[in-house]
């Protein structure tokens, strides 16, 4: 009996591990065990559905367990390949905030001023340009570090922009 307890619990584990992620991070039992290598191998990654031969993620609240909706309040700097949220602060900081300070914002911020070229290089400079806003909104948070290259301490997904106010950006050759 004994032996036959611990032939399972080795291949449990060698079917379940190692892990692409928290298989509790998911909002769906198929998108938990996708997290096991060897199963995403057979059957396709968290999150993932194919169509049309490409692989599409979903990283919404509808994939993955986010925390319930709340207010935030901070300053979102918008760049190209970065969306940075400080929450709490009122300025626009000196110098580029930390990773682990900040939350990636999923926003799109041409739904606030749709003029500018968000992504575009700055004209004169050798960097692209940051843009600024003091931001106001209900949201939700991820419970664990994600963003661009999972760098961020979480991730935070709009669900409604309640204000948002375009402040002056900092100096993307200085920041």
């Amino acid at each position: 009996m004994r032996i036959a307890l611990v032939i399972t619990m080795c291949l449990v584990i060698a079917i379940f591990w190692p892990w692409l992620g928290n298989p509790f991070n998911y909002m769906h039992l198929k998108d938990s065990v996708r997290t096991s290598i060897p199963v995403a191998l057979v059957f396709g990654e968290p999150c993932a559905t194919y169509k049309d031969g490409t692989i599409e993620y979903d990283i919404s609240p509808a994939c993955y367990r986010f925390e319930k909706p709340r207010r935030f309040k901070g300053i979102w700097l918008y760049e190209f390949e970065g969306s940075t949220f400080l929450e709490g602060v009122t300025s626009v900081p000196r110098t580029r905030p930390s990773y682990r300070d900040a939350a990636w914002l999923m926003y799109d911020p041409a739904t606030i001023d749709p003029k500018p070229d968000y992504n575009g290089y700055a004209k004169g400079g050798n960097c692209y340009p940051i843009h600024a806003f003091e931001v106001e909104f209900i949201g939700q948070r991820s419970p664990e570090r994600q963003g661009h290259l999972g760098l961020f301490s979480s991730k935070i997904w709009v669900r409604k922009m309640l204000s948002a106010k375009t402040l002056p950006a900092p100096n993307c050759e200085s920041y």
